[in-house]
C-alpha cells in the first residue's frame, strides 16, 4: 500500500496491486472536516467492484477487439463481459513502480511508471510508455497521465478511469443528488455498445435525485469548455465535483453503497461507434491527460 497525504487529505493506493485506490478523504472547503468520498477496494470485494482502476488501451467494451489475439489474449489481464465481449482495457492489473514523489503540508504527488509484461515485448503496446502521476491538495486530487508514444506509428487508444464515489461510509447513494454541467445519452444496445447519440434531450443539468434510481448510462458532454458530473448531499453544503474527458459512464451498483462516475476521453466501442471520439498519438509524440475530483462549496 502506498499513501500520500497532506495536512488535511489523504490518499491511498496499491503499486503491486493494479494501481487499486483503497481511500481518498479531502477537506471539506465550508468547515475543515475530512470527507470520505471514494468507496475504496477492500477483500474480499472483486477488483472491478469498489475503489477505482484505469482503462486503457480503451474504456469499457470494445468489439471486434485488434488486441484479442497473443501475447494479450488469452492472459490474466483479458477481461470479458458475461456475453463474452472485452472489457475495461489491459492495464488495469498491471503493477506500478514509484518514480518520484513529494509530500507537503499544502500539496503532496507520486508519479508511478506502469510495469508491461515481458510477453508484450516487441508490440506497439510495449511502445506506449505511461506515467501515471497523483497529486493530492487539501481538497481535490488530480490524476494525470503522460502518455509517449515511441514507435514510428500511428496509435489509437481511449482511456479512462473506473472510481466509485460515496458520501462518508454512513450515507446511501438515495440520500444523495446527481448534477452536471448539461450531457447527451449514448443509447447502448443489448452488449452495452454504443448505438447513438440521443440529442433531442439535454440531461444532467440540474439536481436529479438518486433515490430509486438504477443506473447504467454513457453521457457526451454538450459543448462546454470544462464538462463536469457530481454529487451533493442535502445534509451537506459542499459538492463532489469529477471533471476530465467529455464522456461519462455512471452506474449505480445493487447495494446502494456508491455509485461509479466514469471519466472518458472516448466512449466504450471507441474504434467502431462514428461518435466515439478515438485519440490519436502520433510517431514520437507526447500527450497528457488530467481528470480531477474535487470538494467545492455551494
Amino acid at each position: 500500500m502506498y499513501q500520500l497525504k497532506t495536512k488535511f487529505s489523504r490518499f491511498e493506493t496499491e503499486p503491486k496491486g493494479g494501481g487499486q485506490w483503497l481511500h481518498l478523504s479531502l477537506k471539506s472547503p465550508v468547515d475543515g472536516a475530512s470527507i470520505s468520498v471514494v468507496a475504496g477496494h477492500k477483500a474480499p470485494d472483486p477488483f472491478f467492484a469498489s475503489g477505482s482502476f484505469l482503462m486503457f488501451p480503451w474504456v469499457n467494451r470494445l468489439e471486434p477487439n485488434p488486441w484479442a489475439r497473443d501475447p494479450f489474449y488469452p492472459s490474466v489481464h483479458w477481461l470479458t463481459d458475461g456475453n463474452g465481449i472485452p472489457l475495461h482495457g489491459l492495464f488495469h492489473n498491471l503493477p506500478r513502480t514509484v518514480l518520484t514523489e513529494s509530500e507537503g503540508e499544502l500539496e503532496s504527488f507520486v508519479s508511478f511508471s506502469i510495469e508491461i509484461p515481458e510477453t508484450w515485448e516487441g508490440t506497439l503496446l510495449s511502445k506506449i510508455k505511461v506515467k501515471e502521476t497523483y497529486q493530492l491538495f487539501p481538497s481535490e486530487l488530480k490524476i494525470i497521465y503522460e502518455l509517449n508514444n515511441t514507435s514510428d506509428g500511428e496509435f489509437p487508444f481511449a482511456l479512462g478511469i473506473h472510481p466509485y464515489f460515496r458520501w462518508n461510509e454512513e450515507e446511501s447513494i438515495d440520500d444523495l443528488f446527481l448534477i452536471g454541467s448539461g450531457f447527451y445519452q449514448i443509447k447502448l444496445g443489448d452488449y452495452l455498445l454504443p448505438e447513438r447519440v440521443l440529442g433531442e434531450e439535454l440531461l444532467l443539468y440540474g439536481e436529479i435525485p438518486l433515490a430509486g434510481k438504477n443506473l447504467d448510462d454513457l453521457y457526451v458532454s454538450k459543448e462546454t469548455e470544462k464538462p463536469y458530473i457530481g454529487l451533493f448531499s442535502m445534509n451537506k453544503k459542499e459538492k463532489l465535483l469529477i471533471t476530465g474527458g467529455n464522456f461519462y459512464q455512471v452506474y449505480t451498483p445493487l447495494d446502494r453503497r456508491s455509485i461509479a462516475i466514469e471519466p472518458m476521453t472516448s466512449t466504450g466501442n471507441f474504434l467502431h461507434f462514428p461518435g466515439a471520439n478515438p485519440n490519436l498519438l502520433a510517431p514520437h509524440s507526447e500527450k497528457k491527460i488530467e481528470f480531477s475530483i474535487r470538494l467545492d462549496q455551494f
